[in-house]
């Protein structure tokens, strides 16, 4: 009995301290939990944009413009099975990324502090530029795109400390993930304009719970 409530510490023990740096490290860059909904996939940060980039639909940011960078929610992504990904699980994580955005949508709509917030952006981790195209025509359903101008300013220590963390969070969580997902630490940065999430995901619906005011992460 004794050996075994070792080995639960001993698997435990890595779990927790991984979870504690994350916790720790959303704490320190602000990044936060917008709804309660135990399926979004996102966390929020407001951020700075580097530099001056135009969308598609002529949404405009300048230089120092605030933008909203998403974060994945790696404790709420679908648990992928050991046989890999699924066409089960890519229905369900379409789900999941449709209720996300919609949550986001309503929660960005009450937020008056908010208001100057004209793009969100996200970070994709890949492996060379035939994943960062197949990625770009997924996302490019949602409604994101790539962008001229603005560019990842972490340094590649720093884009693969990143990356680390990532890893570690998806083995605690998901391990079967990390099977068909190499170390990656290439970065493409998407885009979504907020008046395309707004027009594409900000119907009401009767599942959303959006949190009142901000909140840290705990």
């Amino acid at each position: 009995m004794n050996s075994t409530i070792s080995e639960r510490r001993g698997v435990a023990w890595p779990s927790a301290a991984v979870f504690a740096l994350d916790r720790w490290l959303r704490r320190r860059q602000d990044i936060y939990e917008f709804t309660n909904h135990p399926q979004c996939l996102f966390r929020i940060q407001c951020a700075r944009a580097e530099r001056a980039f135009e969308l598609t639909d002529s949404t405009a940011v300048r230089p120092g413009g605030r933008v909203l960078t998403l974060h994945i929610w790696n404790e709420h992504v679908p648990h992928i099975g050991p046989r890999g990904p699924t066409l089960a699980w890519a229905h369900q994580m379409d789900r999941a990324i449709r209720m996300s955005l919609g949550e986001l949508a309503r929660y960005l709509r009450g937020q008056q502090d908010l208001r100057d917030i004209a793009a969100i952006r996200g970070d994709l981790r890949v492996s060379g530029a035939e994943q960062a195209e197949q990625l770009a025509r997924i996302v490019a359903r949602y409604g994101f795109e790539t962008a001229t101008g603005e560019f990842d300013s972490r340094g590649v220590l720093r884009r693969i400390g990143d990356a680390l963390l990532v890893m570690m969070l998806v083995l605690v969580t998901n391990p079967p993930a990390l099977q068909a997902a190499p170390f990656r630490y290439s970065n493409m940065r998407i885009y979504l304009s907020r008046a395309v999430l707004e027009e594409r995901y900000a119907a009401p619906r009767a599942v959303a719970r959006p949190m009142a005011t901000k909140t840290s992460a705990a």
